[in-house]
């Protein structure tokens, strides 16, 4: 097996057994005005469940951005980015003037719309975990407050499924500028109000960049460059042949997949990444591996650099490997900033060509030392279920389970017969 083929089967084996690595980062960094301004690009150009990623760079002639996502570009996408590059040239053009006068501008408004537009599955969902805090949490004093807050703009909530989303996003803007340090907020609560209100607070940033006469020549000639994805295809050991490496023993080995194959998150898992039922664990696989979008700017550009700070904004946090590559390349002196991590692996994550071998060297230690605490934890969360089944039904394993299904269907249905102010 070569170092890269271990590699890759290793990251698939880590995710089955411990998909998140520890806990997403929480810290908000120091922002410039143009890093803002990549970071604000991001949010707006991100699509559905896209992830992507913005180098920008003003220049003393010139704007040069790079822009890169985990797909393929459409035609779609490309027209939206020409209208969106069309407005910032037009808004420069005119510079300077004041942000009130920007704003009123009919190409500001229409842009506007087309952001929601372009990001409406997106903002969608996003609206949609705000509407479940309100609903579930409706008694709570920063609710009321919130709702409180729509009224007073003119919105009305007795029909949270009717709102309109540009009045949403602008509401939701507002009062997270308002309340985001009120320490008597859950940070869940205000997380999905910043998200929803990221499309108004983005759009309204890059106006307010443009408009300003320092940025007058920067931005009447960008340079935007489109960078394609990079995918292949990558063999895999199979799920056996390396779990032996941590449990030698065959019967060990047997008992951990037959029990992993009884969770049902765990065998999810498992057959997202090997497909198909238990007998493909046996085997070897191909995966379909991309590089994620922020090291395809890093290491397909000319953006590496040990003089300048360089700012990946992405619209997703990176992944514990993406983390992990550009804190190998800080040890390298390169001087590289990103908006956050969350921690998380993902079996179809591709390395970069730069560095690569000296990278997997130091990051297959890592993984060991995350398969072997993942499969520790997981034999523990097996233990204790089984332990459980067993006390309900010796005989028949997944008994036990179906009665938990069942139980948990009862209390759902008491539940809804609840009245909604109850405090139960």
């Amino acid at each position: 097996m070569s170092q890269f083929t271990e590699f890759y089967s290793k990251v698939c084996i880590a995710e089955s057994v411990k998909f998140v690595v520890d806990e997403a980062s929480k810290e908000e960094i120091s922002l410039s005005e143009s890093d803002q301004f990549s970071h604000n690009l991001a949010t707006i150009l991100a699509r559905d469940n896209e992830v992507v990623a913005v180098n920008l760079k003003i220049l003393p002639n010139k704007c040069r951005v790079y822009i890169s996502k985990n797909g393929r570009w459409l035609d779609r996408d490309v027209k939206y980015i020409d209208e969106i590059k069309g407005l910032m040239k037009n808004l420069s053009k005119d510079a300077p003037m004041t942000f009130v006068q920007a704003t009123e501008r009919k190409d500001v408004s229409a842009l506007f719309f087309n952001v929601l537009e372009y990001c409406s599955v997106k903002l969608g969902r996003r609206w949609d975990k705000l509407k479940k805090d309100i609903k579930d949490n409706e008694d709570e004093p920063y609710i009321k407050s919130f709702l409180e807050f729509l009224k007073s703009s003119e919105i009305n909530v007795d029909n949270l499924n009717e709102i309109d989303e540009y009045d949403i996003t602008m509401a939701c803007c507002e009062y997270y500028k308002e309340n985001k340090n009120n320490e008597n907020y859950p940070q869940r609560f205000l997380g999905h109000i910043k998200k929803v209100g990221s499309y108004s607070a983005s759009v309204m940033d890059i106006v307010n960049c443009v408009r300003k006469e320092k940025y007058k020549t920067s931005f009447s000639c960008l340079d935007l460059r489109f960078l394609d994805p990079i995918h292949v295809d990558q063999p895999i050991s199979s799920w056996k042949d390396i779990i032996r490496e941590f449990i030698p023993i065959q019967k060990n080995l047997e008992d951990f997949k037959k029990n992993c194959l009884k969770n049902f998150v765990t065998r999810n898992k498992l057959n997202k990444i090997y497909g198909g039922t238990g007998r493909h664990l046996d085997r070897e696989i191909t995966n379909h591996i991309y590089l994620h979008a922020e090291l395809n700017i890093l290491t397909n550009t000319d953006v590496l650099s040990k003089e300048h700070n360089e700012f990946i904004a992405v619209s997703k946090k990176c992944c514990y490997l993406c983390e992990s590559y550009i804190k190998f390349l800080r040890s390298k002196g390169y001087k590289i900033t990103v908006s956050g991590t969350h921690k998380k692996l993902y079996h179809g994550w591709k390395l970069p060509d730069t560095y690569r071998e000296e990278f997997v060297k130091n990051v297959l230690r890592d993984l060991d030392q995350i398969i072997e605490s993942g499969i520790e934890q997981h034999t523990k969360i097996i233990a204790k279920s089984d332990s459980d089944r067993e006390s309900a039904d010796s005989d028949n394993p997944y008994v036990a389970m179906e009665k938990v299904k069942e139980d948990a269907k009862d209390v759902r249905r008491k539940v809804k017969r609840i009245k909604p102010n109850s405090n139960l």
